[in-house]
């Protein structure tokens, strides 16, 4: 990456086909994406045909081939005591990943779940489990299965960077790698108002996790305060971490080779050119 700074991107809606998200970033400015390939209250995989992948590819060559990820149904729960459930999670989890992979994008971004108090490391075999069974499954090519860090509410998996890390040890296969989420780690009680404050969060996250297994951040400002366990997203500035906070994420060289992907609010129908605006802004 040259000393321009990260790739900044957002989440696209994808209505209407895949390869409409390649127009509607561009329109915004965006240059990553991820989409919702399905409805993301529902469970459900992508449906691919010969036609809607040879429209999608043509639409990638179109547009240069930016990063792009899909980001998995939030009904996925890997870590919970209910087998019906968890088997559901891995089937919707192996077909997203194959549709990644036959699509030929970067990879599917996905949370773990929640062990709803029976404890992480009870349900650290049973995670991994399903995880491996994914990757036998899907055996995808390019593709990698993205654990996003949790905002760490009612026993989530991956709040703290040392969950992440054992999953990533005992789990041992480069498809799998990590997307960083700045709302949640906030959230889960990593500072990162200011310059030192985010090259402590980054220094922890390198030592714990590792950079190289991270791939992409997820740009999102927090509503709720440090430490608070809460999950939602403000608009950059709006938010507890603010414009020097995300000044400072942008111009963290160690962050420099991942895309930031907003997931804020906008104006109400999610990132909008006005929030990549102030991304590119700040990064200036």
């Amino acid at each position: 990456m040259s000393s321009r700074g990260p790739l900044i991107g957002a989440h696209v809606d994808s209505s209407g086909g895949l390869h409409l998200a390649y127009e509607r970033a561009a329109a915004m400015g965006a240059e990553a994406i991820q989409v919702h390939p399905t409805p993301p209250g529902f469970w459900g995989s992508p449906k691919l045909d010969e036609t809607r992948i040879a429209t999608f590819k043509e639409a990638t060559k179109k547009h240069g081939g930016p990063p792009f990820y899909f980001h998995a149904v939030y009904l996925i729960n890997l870590a919970g005591d209910d087998t019906t459930l968890r088997q559901r999670s891995e089937s919707t989890l192996t077909g997203y990943l194959k549709a990644a992979d036959e699509l030929g994008i970067d990879g599917v971004i996905f949370h773990t779940g929640s062990h709803k108090g029976a404890g992480f490391d009870v349900r650290l075999p049973t995670i991994t489990e399903h995880i491996k069974h994914v990757l036998e499954r899907a055996d995808p090519k390019r593709a990698k299965l993205l654990i996003e860090n949790n905002a760490g509410l009612g026993g989530c998996v991956g709040a703290r960077f040392e969950e992440i890390a054992t999953m990533l040890s005992a789990l041992n296969d480069k498809r799998v790698a990590v997307c960083f989420d700045t709302c949640h780690a906030f959230a889960s009680g990593y500072d990162e108002r200011t310059a030192d404050t985010v090259s402590a969060t980054i220094d922890e996250l390198d030592r714990v996790v590792g950079l190289s297994r991270v791939e992409v951040v997820h740009c999102n400002d927090s509503v709720t305060g440090l430490g608070s366990n809460r999950d939602r997203h403000a608009n950059i500035g709006a938010g507890q971490i603010g414009e020097d906070g995300f000044r400072a994420l942008l111009h963290e060289p160690r962050l420099d080779r991942f895309p930031f992907i907003l997931e804020v609010p906008g104006a109400g129908d999610g990132p909008d050119a006005e929030q990549v605006a102030t991304l590119r802004r700040l990064a200036g």
